[in-house]
């Protein structure tokens, strides 16, 4: 399977000191490679270009995790989620942000050309911020650990990992409303291949090793309803397009 994967944006994907890649998201789909008895290859690239990627048949998967959207949906097929996700706000050591009117005047460290960095731009004349786009998912949180930026705005499960063990980055606002599944993608067209991979999905699901993956990479045990352990009834993320209702086949069998 040819996967693209956005390069270093740690914990989901980094380099390790020999120059393999490593971390949740090449770990998952190595271990849903080795289920279906595929070798998978890697292509780093940003996001836009991952996607195009997908869309013109050079990629094969994305391992993401990939928000699950009304608009990817169109364009792009799910499986069921591997991670709750919803857009979060990180802070420096003493910095208030309990509602949005708190980041008036501040600085926003944002990844470029994430959906983030769009929030950004929307939502900074209004709220009154500035944004400060960096080029890696690592170097934001970095831009406010070393002043740089006074917050930062990814998703939850990257800020949970970024905060675990780290005193000068903390967890500050979450914005319900984004909450979503962070799942697999693969090409509009490439139905058997998503259902493939979404069974593959679900047997690591029960055999608890997503679970593990999780503690180790984003430093916390995922409750029952988490979707490491959560299984969705169908392929794909119900109430978007591609969804698929009908029940999956039990082959968890090695």
């Amino acid at each position: 399977m040819r996967a693209g994967v956005v390069p270093d944006s740690p914990p989901f994907v980094l380099a390790d000191r020999t120059g393999h890649l490593t971390g949740f998201s090449v770990a998952l789909i190595q271990a849903i490679g080795a289920r279906l008895k595929r070798d998978v290859v890697f292509t780093e690239a940003p996001l836009p270009a991952l996607f195009a990627g997908l869309a013109d048949g050079k990629l094969d998967v994305l391992p993401g995790p990939v928000q699950a959207t009304p608009e990817r949906a169109a364009d792009m097929l799910f499986t069921e989620g591997y991670l709750w996700s919803e857009y979060q706000f990180g802070t420096a050591p003493g910095i208030k942000l309990a509602t949005l009117g708190d980041l008036r005047g501040k600085r926003l460290a944002v990844h470029e050309g994430s959906d983030y960095a769009e929030w950004a731009q929307r939502s900074g004349g209004r709220l009154g911020f500035v944004a400060v786009p960096q080029p890696t998912l690592a170097a934001v949180f970095e831009a406010v650990r070393s002043g740089r930026a006074d917050a930062s705005l990814t998703s939850s499960s990257a800020l949970r990992a970024a905060t675990a063990g780290h005193s000068k980055l903390t967890a500050a606002l979450a914005l319900p409303e984004t909450r979503t599944h962070e799942s697999l993608a693969v090409a509009e067209s490439a139905v058997e291949l998503r259902d493939e991979i979404e069974e593959a999905l679900r047997c690591l699901k029960q055999s608890g090793a997503v679970a593990r993956l999780s503690a180790i990479w984003l430093g916390s045990k995922p409750g029952p309803e988490d979707l490491e352990n959560l299984v969705i009834p169908g392929y794909g993320v119900p109430g978007l397009a591609g969804y698929d209702p009908k029940q999956h086949k039990p082959r968890c069998e090695k």
